[in-house]
């Protein structure tokens, strides 16, 4: 396992979306700072805006009109600083790979234009009918090739991912 170096914001291409996180109450433990847990919850709302957002399409319409899935495969964070009730963190969507049926994304947490928290996440996308793997739609292929451009990776090969 590599060690977690982290980023600073300006490391980031402009190009990258990013999205303000207030951190309250309810997502602290009894020592006020961000519950390990609380992150994961806190990325996948960041997503659900990133897909809107960024791409361009709607995460409740993928899941509820068109019944596809986007479901975890692989969910896991680092840190390197706590963030406390009353911070605001500026996290960041990265692309880091496109397969057939997933992709994998990273979430970078900022505070102070340090990075204090990773997130890094294998999404499956799967037929919400059958709850099975399904090849990413054309649309949203489009839509993480084109945000990938758009940050600056298409110097860089985009690894394959299941």
């Amino acid at each position: 396992m590599s060690r977690f170096v982290p980023l600073r914001l300006e490391d980031l291409s402009p190009a990258v979306w990013r999205q303000t996180l207030a951190i309250h109450f309810g997502h602290c433990d009894p020592a006020g700072i961000v519950y390990t847990p609380q992150y994961f919850h806190l990325f996948n709302t960041i997503l659900e805006e990133w897909y809107g957002q960024a791409l361009g399409i709607s995460y409740y319409d993928l899941i509820g009109t068109r019944r596809t899935g986007l479901g975890y495969a692989h969910a896991s964070a680092d840190f390197a600083m706590p963030a406390r009730m009353g911070e605001t963190l500026e996290v960041a969507v990265a692309i880091e790979a496109l397969g057939r049926s997933s992709v994998t994304l990273t979430l970078h947490a900022f505070k102070g234009g340090v990075e204090c928290a990773r997130g890094n996440f294998v999404t499956v996308v799967t037929s919400l009918v059958d709850h099975k793997a399904i090849p990413v739609p054309d649309d949203l292929r489009a839509a993480f090739e084109a945000y990938r451009q758009r940050c600056g990776a298409a110097e860089q090969p985009m690894r394959s991912a299941g």
